[in-house]
């Protein structure tokens, strides 16, 4: 009922139709007047029911408590040609209220299709899932109903320098006993009692005497500034009814001191034609929070912040991350800045849900349902929350309790807290879930946070409340090593999943390491492109830190043979091409690096390209300088590097062995030399970047020498090739 009382709205709006039946006409006169016994009793006399006067009813069902009859009347209303589609809508918070859960997903759905642009009803997808989740949330909670109840509306604690104040429509020891229409209880009032925090003992129970505070009309719930020296109440405005004559309610502010309450003063914002109410406070005192049906709002009530200005409240400002086109109300901020509020806008038990969140840079994040047993299938709300974060009271008017809303205690076994849970889910290639993954968790600068084991369902969980990125290394015996990474925002959700897929070791596995060929360092960041040969599948991989490539050899059996085109490119390096052929005698490691150099060259001035990328010799016909094909072959492979380095300069030189006179060797290289230059410069951009040099016999390696005053040895003809050769030294890059 605080819903009702607390924010009496005109949410139906008289509809004259001239031959309307006399009881449709009183019972809606009386339903907008909050006389909801009455107009029920009333429209229930009308015989031919159209959709209107059932959806009038089942509002003054659900306003006097018979949800069963309210579900009724939408279950007729949802058969029927004249509804409409928020029928549905209010059909499915009904049944979430009577624990139908199933059938309200069910209403949730067709209303969404009828309404595909209410994106907040995402909110309520997989209702049933989601409910079980909000009660499996790791916070143990219990909850008791307070001895001080009684069978009218208890509701709205707070505690302040040791006494508990809260509202109750209890009846008072007064001559007259006045009443309030919607509910036909007494017009709430704030009382007070002594509190032991230590058991919840409480003594010394009465209204508060004065009357500047507790007056004709409905009076709280009350929120007490930090520093204690103010109230600030949620009434009736007294001075002034809305021009549909309903008479609001809004926020005062009584000044304290000691138990002495002053005048209450209306806060700035309140109005004739809204309600205003349910105050709370930031730690600091410096913002207000409260609920207003207010104008420009998102729907129903919402909650609001005002900041504490030059001297004044500033203008509201609409909540809007937690608002929805529901109700949000009675919010509370507590110290450790946790944030509760109730709504019926969000995936819930029924009725008015707790929700709570993190109030982190100027906005409350991480909202959640509370989960049972603090929420039920009824109103839940008003929350308040001792110091130490894990007791305190709310209200309800959940089954079970004196009658109304009552006071319930809570206690937890921990505090709320907003972390983030990371589940990790690891699984072979196949798709097969692996139990007993080994799981190394580091952040993003390698230290290492946590070391974790998937159980039985393969499944890992890390909770961590801080952001950024997370590397995940995992490791099972006869797998491959796998590593995955999840990066966390403030604006992730509670839950983020991360898979880890570790390959099966089949026996056989190739070992790139790929090295600088001056250093030997291996080298991390190389692109390895690797090309099966048999099957014409082209795979690419990059060097780990440790400048390694594992690889597994699949589909293979002992004594098969696998035959491998390698390239490999880094930055800064020129380009290597090798090709990998090996019998598998064995099953374990092949490292290529102990058949094969897979050592890159840095490139830098005086390099000589031929010997960097392994060029196969540049053949000339005897004593001719036409360019073989053969030799266009490897003079392909510069013009490939040349175009790849556009501003690399090359000195080509072309060299003989020392048979033949000096001038026509040295003749001849240079006619060699020009030609395998003229071939580069016809391919790439810019061709004075490469010149053609004869050096003839001038520069011989081994001491082959044909000339001089003594006889020389006959050389063999590997001796001499060793002579006859073309470089490609770089002169600039």
């Amino acid at each position: 009922m605080k819903r009702t009382i607390l924010f009496a709205v005109s949410c139906i709006l008289m509809n004259w139709v001239s031959a309307q039946e006399k009881n449709e006409i009183i019972g809606t006169t009386q339903l907008n007047e909050y006389d909801y016994y009455a107009s029920v009793a009333t429209l229930e006399k009308v015989k031919e029911k159209d959709a209107g006067v059932l959806r009038k009813l089942a509002t003054g069902y659900d306003k006097t408590g018979d949800y069963a009859k309210a579900e009724a009347c939408y279950a007729s209303i949802s058969k029927r040609t004249d509804r409409i589609p928020n029928d549905h809508l209010e059909y499915a918070r009904i049944l979430m209220k009577n624990q139908k859960y199933a059938e309200a997903e069910a209403q949730l759905k067709i209303y969404s299709g009828l309404n595909p642009k209410d994106s907040e009803m995402d909110r309520f997808n997989l209702l049933n899932e989601s409910l079980e989740k909000f009660s499996t949330q790791g916070v143990a909670i219990k909850v008791q109903n307070s001895p001080i109840n009684t069978e009218q509306e208890d509701f709205g604690p707070a505690i302040h320098n040791g006494k508990l104040y809260f509202t109750s429509s209890r009846k008072k020891n007064e001559a007259v006993n006045r009443t309030w229409l919607g509910n036909r209880l007494s017009f709430l009032d704030l009382y007070r009692a002594d509190i032991n925090p230590s058991d919840n003992n409480i003594t010394n129970l009465q209204p508060i005497k004065n009357k500047k505070v507790n007056n004709r009309y409905h009076e709280g719930p009350v929120a007490f500034s930090p520093d204690g020296k103010q109230a600030f109440i949620t009434r009736n405005n007294y001075a002034e009814k809305a021009i549909d004559g309903t008479r609001h309610f809004s926020l005062f502010v009584s000044n304290l001191e000691g138990e002495t309450w002053s005048e209450p003063t209306p806060i700035i914002f309140n109005s004739n034609d809204y309600s205003v109410g349910h105050g709370t406070f930031s730690p600091d005192g410096k913002t207000l929070f409260f609920a207003s049906d207010m104008p420009g709002g998102k729907g129903g009530v919402d909650i609001y912040r005002s900041r504490w200005q030059d001297g004044n409240w500033s203008v509201p400002e609409n909540m809007a991350s937690i608002n929805t086109s529901g109700d949000e109300m009675f919010p509370f901020f507590h110290e450790s800045g946790i944030f509760f509020f109730s709504s019926d806008g969000y995936a819930g038990y029924g009725g008015l849900d707790v929700f709570v969140g993190q109030y982190k840079d100027d906005e409350v994040k991480q909202t959640r349902n509370v989960g049972a047993p603090f929420n039920s299938s009824g109103d839940d709300f008003s929350v308040w929350m001792n110091k130490d974060a894990v007791t305190g009271m709310f209200s309800s008017n959940r089954a079970g309790g004196k009658g109304n809303d009552d006071l319930y205690t809570f206690s937890m076994d921990k505090p709320f807290t907003f972390a983030r849970a990371i589940k990790i889910t690891a699984k072979d290639e196949k798709g097969n879930k692996l139990a007993g993954v080994q799981i190394i968790l580091k952040d993003h600068l390698g230290k290492e946070l946590a070391t974790l084991s998937t159980n039985e369902n393969a499944e890992a969980v890390y909770e961590t409340s801080e952001t950024g990125s997370f590397n995940l290394d995992g490791s099972k015996k006869d797998y491959f090593e796998s590593k995955a990474q999840v990066k966390i925002t403030d604006e992730s959700p509670e839950l983020l999943a991360a898979d880890l897929v570790l390959e099966k070791d089949p026996g056989f596995m190739l070992l790139v390491k790929v090295s600088d060929k001056k250093s030997n360092a291996l080298l991390d960041s190389v692109k390895v492109i690797l090309v099966n040969n048999m099957t014409g599948k082209e795979e690419v991989f990059y060097t780990d830190k440790d400048g390694m490539i594992k690889r597994p050899i699949y589909d293979k059996k002992l004594n098969d043979r696998v035959s491998y085109n390698i390239r490999m490119e880094k930055t800064g390096y020129l380009p290597r091409g090798t090709t990998y052929n090996k019998e598998l005698t064995a099953p374990g490691v092949y490292d290529i690096s102990k058949d094969l150099s897979l050592a890159i060259e840095k490139m830098e001035v005086g390099t000589d390209l031929a010997k960097a990328i392994d060029l196969k010799p540049i053949y000339f016909d005897l004593a001719k300088y036409d360019i073989r094909p053969d030799a266009a072959v490897e003079l392909d492979k510069i013009v490939a590097i040349m175009n790849e380095f556009p501003t690399m300069v090359v000195e080509l030189g072309s060299h003989t062995d020392c048979r033949g006179t000096a001038g026509k060797n040295l003749e001849l290289s240079q006619k060699r030399a020009d030609a395998s230059a003229n071939y580069i410069k016809a391919r790439i951009k810019d061709p004075y970047r490469i010149a053609g040099k004869g050096y003839g016999e001038t520069k011989i390696l081994n001491g082959c020498t044909c000339e001089g005053p003594k006889k020389q040895p006959k050389y063999t003809e590997s001796q001499h090739s060793v002579n006859r050769r073309t470089e490609f030294l770089v002169v600039k890059i």
